[in-house]
């Protein structure tokens, strides 16, 4: 049985921001501790990755000396995709499954190097080592998928960046038995945001998946506070992937 583990779970900004004074920068400082922007990664029986985004600047150097069999990218922005700059420099080929984005970031398609990108299509199984993985399109500001990731013993949906999920996904999700999920809620509910969810959005879409263990992740630190300083108590587990 897979184990998916997080890099970090923060928005863009990470936690602390840059001279932030607010609560929680200020108290992540005193514990000398820092949360990046949302990646994770599944470590295989044999010590073989399988990545889900590569946001990390450094993810290179954290997996040097491991094979990474895979990475599973949900889209292109810059948080997710700023560690592949370095990664297409391995001395491995890495396959890299994407949502189609003729642009992506920066000039990853023109100096592929090391990466072999193959564009996934909604809804049709991946599969590596006997996990599968299953692209679902998310409603963003770029071309967007959330993954379910299968092994016949555990089932794990994990749907970041979102502002919305489309009746079409919501059943393939909901005819599934999910054990847990984690979801995109990063945006303030006071807020216009159209990119992302609410915390209380991305509840509401839990309440209706109904999984075993639910989790919202992508929470930057103006969310943060807001939900500290209003004494707002959560109904699902907040993900803080902190190092």
């Amino acid at each position: 049985m897979f184990e998916l583990k997080f890099l970090g779970t923060a928005d863009s900004a990470g936690i602390p921001v840059h001279n932030c004074q607010c609560d929680i920068c200020t108290e992540y400082r005193k514990k000398e501790k820092v949360n990046l922007s949302t990646s994770a990664y599944i470590e295989l029986n044999n010590q073989q990755i399988i990545l889900l985004d590569a946001g990390i600047e450094n993810i290179a150097t954290l997996f040097d000396g491991k094979k990474i069999e895979a990475i599973f990218m949900t889209h292109f922005h810059p948080d997710h995709a700023l560690g592949l700059l370095r990664l297409r420099y391995s001395n491995d080929i890495i396959n890299c499954y994407h949502p189609k984005d003729d642009l992506g970031f920066a000039d990853l398609f023109k100096h592929t190097k090391s990466i072999n990108y193959q564009v996934n299509i909604p809804f049709e199984k991946i599969m590596i080592n006997q996990i599968s993985f299953t692209p679902i399109p998310l409603k963003h500001s770029k071309n967007t998928t959330g993954y379910l990731i299968e092994d016949g013993e555990k089932t794990i949906a994990y749907l970041t960046d979102c502002a919305k999920i489309s009746q079409e996904s919501m059943n393939f999700l909901l005819s599934k038995k999910i054990d847990e999920c984690y979801i995109d809620g990063s945006a303030l509910p006071t807020s216009s945001n159209s990119n992302h969810l609410s915390y209380e959005e991305a509840t509401e879409i839990l309440d209706k998946l109904n999984a075993k263990k639910s989790y919202i992740i992508h929470l930057g630190h103006k969310v943060l506070d807001y939900i500290k300083q209003n004494g707002i108590t959560l109904k699902y587990q907040i993900v803080n992937g902190i190092y």
